[in-house]
């Protein structure tokens, strides 16, 4: 399975010269979906690139409406299930979200979403300043509890700007790519890669946590007025029982 994206394929989903784009399966749709309903007020639910690991999961989306790029189209998939946090197969899972970000930088800058984000207000009021910014490479939301504190960024929500060297830098498809990613591997992945491989050879951003609070920082802030919540911080479908806490979980029962 691998993932290979050409421009036609992009191009309807652009905005701003940006793809927003979101990784998923079958085990973990419904996440996805509330997501997703949370992007509809503003008009941007059928504007994200929905990458789906699994055929099952893709007919359920084309099925409520959604169009997605599917890895595997044979019928029995491994990676279908709900794979919990560092497990084998979310290890998997997290490989594939750097090779979508890279086959997209070869064409359009990307802001990746993950599916346990909760949007409250338009996301591309920002996008568009970050799209104008002339300084940084990358926008990343903060893992910690301090503004200060920049040393764990979250990979969950990113914008990350085209380039030579940001193409470079997410070059997961060759052989040193993938033995970088190795290392990675049961060491919370993908957000490793990045803090480790990624940001300290380009410029980085860190989102404040005011307007774009990780899991730990809302929960114990839960009157902010943020853009988005990111329900992290918690394991399996404690986020789906922290998202009917806080009211977010948006698509019923």
């Amino acid at each position: 399975m691998s993932i290979k994206l050409s421009h036609d394929i992009l191009e309807p989903y652009t905005i701003n010269g940006t793809i927003l784009t979101t990784l998923t399966n079958s085990g973990y749709l419904m996440y996805t979906l509330n997501m997703l309903k949370s992007l509809k007020p503003y008009g941007l639910d059928k504007k994200i690139f929905i990458t789906c690991i699994d055929k099952k999961g893709s007919n359920a989306l084309k099925k409520m409406g959604y169009d997605s790029y599917c890895v595997d189209e044979t019928a029995i998939n491994p990676l279908s299930k709900f794979c919990p946090w560092n497990s084998t197969d979310y290890v998997k899972i997290c490989y594939f979200k750097l090779e979508l970000i890279y086959n997209i930088l070869l064409y359009k800058n990307v802001l990746l979403i993950d599916g346990d984000i909760v949007f409250k207000k338009n996301p591309t009021d920002d996008l568009k300043l970050w799209c104008e910014d002339t300084i940084f490479d990358v926008f990343c939301q903060n893992d910690s509890v301090k503004n200060t504190d920049t040393r764990n960024l979250c990979t969950g929500y990113m914008f990350i700007k085209k380039s030579d060297r940001l193409l470079g830098l997410y070059d997961c498809v060759s052989e040193s790519g993938r033995s970088k990613y190795l290392k990675c591997a049961f060491d919370n992945n993908d957000q490793t890669y990045f803090n480790k491989f990624v940001k300290p050879y380009c410029i980085v951003n860190t989102l404040p946590l005011e307007k774009y609070p990780n899991g730990k920082m809302f929960y114990d802030n839960p009157t902010l007025d943020p853009v988005l919540v990111h329900f992290n911080w918690v394991q399996g479908h404690l986020k789906m029982a922290k998202m009917k806490e806080h009211g977010m979980w948006l698509i019923g029962d």
